[in-house]
């Protein structure tokens, strides 16, 4: 029997059994997917390719940034998007009525997070707000939300640390002396420094080696590299993965020290106030997801989250200012009227001034954060519209698309805050579609403080310097980062003092 194979084999040749296996795996992955496909009524989108569709998107994003891929493909479905990742399903919203309808009136469906596996083995992510779900997220988001309160949002003393920061952010652009600069890094280490003294208790310089390493590896961990490496097994590891490593190592350390020098009598910064919070609950006897050994993970979750997201909105929102000038003169004109040329800004000036909330609201829609959102997932079977969702889909919005819907915004290749004003240009008006911080039970918890930071840095540069392009220069508006956010393209920018 086994020498009739044999001789069948030689006589098809490498070539025929080579279409033979092709065939067969083909004919099985068509098999299965029309299985699938019958199971449930998926919203449209491209078909699944019959090997791990991961690397094929991977490949396919070294050419073209993945944040235009889905854009394009929102385009080409529609309002409901489907497509597969390897084993992962994803769904992605295009309408601002439609994440609203689903994240918002159906979150207890859809608050869940799919597990990162490359941050659960290089992080050693356990808990936290960001990649969790369930009771888990629920403990560390009240957390998170009573930590922001303790050290962050509606006290004066956050407000004249951001002015503090804003100050020394402001002399190291004024110590070049009028020569082209590259804002970007600058930026990086003001608004770390924010989310450095809240959660750790302290402020880096701006010429700390060490300080400048660990921002960097954060702009790196989320520009994702356009490498294949980040879809492989996490037992290879690559420079994404190893700059992970450096940043858990530096948090394990200040964690250490603040357990090794915990007074419960003195909370400095969100580390203590987590540590003394699980003592607290330890003493009570009450449950919680809370835990010493996920202090470590609450920490990366501030400190990423409050560092990469901030800087490079006032990265694009530089730009903007330099690109067009006349803008940049009614900024000036109104921060002049209500604050002056002399005085420290409040966070309570931007409620008078409508055309500054204009631009950085402006700044937002055009070029949104976070493009395509984090993922929510679906923690059980649901609808959208007529459409089959299984248990576990990842559901995504789509931010960059709705943000530049012209069904909605008419020209929104424009760059124009007027649309954020009302028509006698006297007050800020509210947008239904405007999101750039996501929606639902997940929005991004550092939503406040993020607007407070941008405010304030933005009107003590703005106090201080008149921005504009290298003589020569043209703005660019394309994308440098390749996947979770945009950053610009590399630029420099002449800050000339007033």
């Amino acid at each position: 029997m086994i020498n009739l194979v044999i001789n069948a084999l030689s006589e098809v040749g490498q070539t025929g059994v080579l279409l033979g296996v092709v065939f067969c795996l083909g004919l099985s992955w068509v098999l299965r997917s029309t299985k699938g496909r019958r199971r449930y009524n998926l919203p449209p989108g491209p078909t699944s390719l019959p090997w791990p569709q991961s690397y094929f998107f991977a490949f396919s994003s070294i050419f073209k940034n993945p944040i235009l891929v889905i854009y394009d493909l929102s385009k080409r479905y529609g309002d409901v998007m489907y497509f597969t990742l390897g084993d992962r399903k994803m769904v992605y919203l295009a309408t601002h009525e439609l994440v609203n309808e689903i994240l918002i009136k159906k979150a207890d469906v859809t608050t869940g997070r799919e597990p990162d596996p490359e941050f659960k083995t290089f992080v050693k992510y356990n808990g936290g707000v960001a990649l969790s779900e369930g009771a888990e997220w629920v403990d560390h988001r009240r957390f998170g939300l009573n930590a922001l309160r303790n050290f962050g949002m509606g006290k004066r003393s956050l407000e004249s640390r951001i002015n503090e920061e804003a100050r020394m952010l402001t002399d190291a652009f004024a110590s070049k002396g009028g020569t082209a600069l590259d804002p970007h890094a600058n930026f990086m280490w003001a608004v770390s420094n924010i989310i450095c003294a809240i959660t750790f208790g302290h402020r880096f310089e701006y010429s700390d080696p060490l300080f400048q390493k660990l921002t960097q590896y954060l702009n790196d961990i989320t520009a994702e590299e356009g490498t294949l490496i980040r879809y492989f097994p996490t037992f290879i590891r690559n420079g994404r993965r190893n700059k992970m490593v450096r940043v858990r190592e530096f948090l394990d350390k200040a964690v250490k020290e603040h357990k090794k020098n915990f007074d419960p009598n003195d909370i400095r910064d969100v580390i203590d106030m987590y540590i003394n919070q699980v003592h607290e609950l330890e003493k009570a006897g009450q449950r919680s997801e809370l835990s010493l050994e996920k202090a470590t993970t609450i920490a990366f979750d501030f400190f990423i989250g409050g560092t990469e997201t901030t800087s490079t909105t006032m990265t694009w929102v530089i730009l903007f200012m330099a690109a067009y000038p006349e803008i940049q003169e009614k900024v000036v004109a109104e921060i002049q009227r209500e604050i002056g040329l002399d005085t420290a800004p409040s966070y309570e000036h931007q409620k008078a001034m409508p055309y500054t909330q204009g631009v950085l609201t402006e700044a937002l829609r055009f070029r949104p954060i976070v493009p395509i959102g984090v993922p929510h997932r679906a923690t059980a079977d649901m609808k959208i519209k007529d459409y089959d969702i299984p248990k576990g889909t990842n559901i995504g919005m789509n931010i960059l698309y709705i943000h530049h819907d012209p069904k909605v915004w008419g020209d929104p290749e424009v760059f124009r805050p007027e649309r954020f004003l009302s028509k006698d240009g006297k007050s800020f008006v509210k947008h239904d579609a405007f999101m750039p911080f996501g929606a639902g039970r997940r929005k991004c918890l550092g939503e406040q403080l993020a607007k407070m930071e941008m405010f304030l840095f933005f009107t003590n540069i703005m106090q201080r310097f008149k921005v504009s392009l290298p003589p020569g220069a043209k703005a660019d508006f394309t994308y440098g980062h390749r996947s979770l956010s945009l950053l610009p393209k590399p630029y420099k920018v002449i800050c000339q003092e007033r």
